[in-house]
């Protein structure tokens, strides 16, 4: 299998297959291959999905559709969506448990496999590992070696194994795969002039587009005064971002984005709140009377922003792009209490705005965040979350609300509705074709 056809493999084929073996889709094969899924639950999945729209952030998701009405126009970036986040979600206890392992080996793989950044040794051989064992599993439980279900013993399947080998010769997949590319051939159309002529037009169209912009570019880095001077518009400045942004960190950059508010003093359960992170930071010196400047957007390293909770949800089908992950610590008993260990967790709030402080000679930045409660976390002081398998999950808003340092918030987090839960989902990182 090729490397470039990775992509189209893995999610068009072996994932669109694996869910209609799952659902009884397509796969008209009697008696002896029903199927998992009953069609209540696939409606009730279908309803799950489609109603997280308003948790899921745009950056996560270019849509959330109803699998069970609309599977089969699925695209890849579709698929990509339910392997990587959504799929291990809804399918936990509504599958028999070796299936849903077997499915968890894929989900991991693919994890690694499309992740944006280059693999290591380690992480190629975790791969392998994963995919030998979903193979295994889909031969040994779905195609059983009946004749019955011949059909299901597909080449692509198998096909799986080579990746490892050809991410080892050609390197990540994202560096191959085709979507850019379809990206691109979408906007030619647009340049053709010409019906008569349709090939030539689009190579003027497109040596006319591309000389364009190279004069551009250099007559705006190499010649700006002349540059400014002949086109009338002003230099574009080397920084774009919008008036009144804080930088808060250069490397990684995580910036504060406008609108604002002026300076005012903290009261009341904010000023409580802010003298216990500010001991933490090591500021000894704390004056009564605090002043902060309130900010409510934040660019996160990773080129997330996290917004804040709104007084009114003026639109019903908003994303909702304010509940946030904190990576913190916690002191945890060794066995037998003979200690004490420090463990890194996961806590999870909502976000009411981002504050910037001047104290001890320096600007700090914080974020005022809204606690989830969960039956790990009761007293909602912390946030917590429960665990449902894999995945982490929580009951509801409501818990203590406190300062968090910017720099600790990891990512903006979406969630589904699924059986009494706010379950999270796993964090798609930002790549090509997403």
């Amino acid at each position: 299998m090729s490397c470039l056809m990775i992509p189209c493999k893995l999610f068009c084929n072996v994932v669109r297959r694996l869910w209609q073996r799952l659902a009884g889709e397509n796969e008209k094969l009697g008696e002896d291959q029903p199927c998992l899924i009953p069609r209540a639950a696939c409606e009730t999945i279908g309803r799950e999905i489609k109603a997280g729209r308003p948790t899921v952030p745009l950056s996560q998701a270019r849509s959330l559709r109803d699998i069970f009405k609309h599977s089969r126009s699925y695209e890849a970036v579709d698929w990509i969506y339910f392997l990587l986040s959504v799929g291990e979600v809804i399918l936990a206890d509504r599958i028999p448990e070796k299936f849903f392992k077997m499915f968890l080996c894929l989900c991991q793989a693919g994890r690694l496999l499309f992740k944006p950044s280059a693999l290591t040794e380690d992480e190629l051989k975790t791969i392998d590992k994963l995919l030998k064992r979903f193979c295994h599993a889909y031969y040994t439980y779905v195609y059983a070696a009946k004749v019955a279900r011949l059909r299901l013993c597909r080449p692509t399947i198998v096909a799986l194994l080579d990746v490892p080998e050809n991410l080892r010769s050609f390197g990540p997949a994202w560096s191959f795969w085709h979507f850019p590319a379809e990206r691109l051939i979408g906007t030619l159309t647009r340049l053709i002039r010409s019906r008569c002529f349709p090939y030539a037009a689009l190579t003027t169209a497109v040596s006319a587009k591309y000389s364009a912009e190279l004069v551009t570019s250099f007559s705006e880095s190499h010649v700006a005064e002349a540059w400014v001077e002949a086109t009338g518009k002003p230099r574009r400045r080397e920084r774009q971002d919008p008036g009144g942004t804080f930088l808060v960190s250069k490397e990684p950059k995580v910036s504060r984005f406008s609108p604002r508010k002026g300076a005012a003093a903290l009261i009341g359960s904010e000023l409580a709140q802010m003298k216990p992170v500010l001991a933490l930071e090591g500021v000894s010196d704390v004056r009564p009377r605090i002043f902060a400047k309130k900010y409510f957007r934040l660019k996160l390293a990773s080129g997330q922003i996290p917004g804040i909770v709104a007084s009114s949800e003026e639109a019903a089908d908003r994303r909702r792009d304010y509940l946030v992950r904190v990576s913190s610590h916690m002191l945890r008993t060794t066995g037998r209490g003979r200690g004490q260990e420090r463990v890194s967790v996961n806590v999870y709030g909502a976000v009411h705005h981002y504050a910037v402080v001047f104290v001890a000679g320096a600007l700090k930045a914080f974020a005022y965040i809204e606690c989830v409660r969960s039956t790990a976390d009761r007293t909602g002081a912390y946030g917590l979350p429960e665990k449902r398998g894999d995945t982490e999950c929580f009951s509801s808003l409501g818990g203590t609300v406190r300062y968090v340092h910017v720099m600790s918030i990891d990512a903006v987090v979406g969630t589904l509705f699924v059986r009494g839960k706010h379950v999270f989902l796993s964090t798609r990182e930002v790549f090509s074709c997403a």
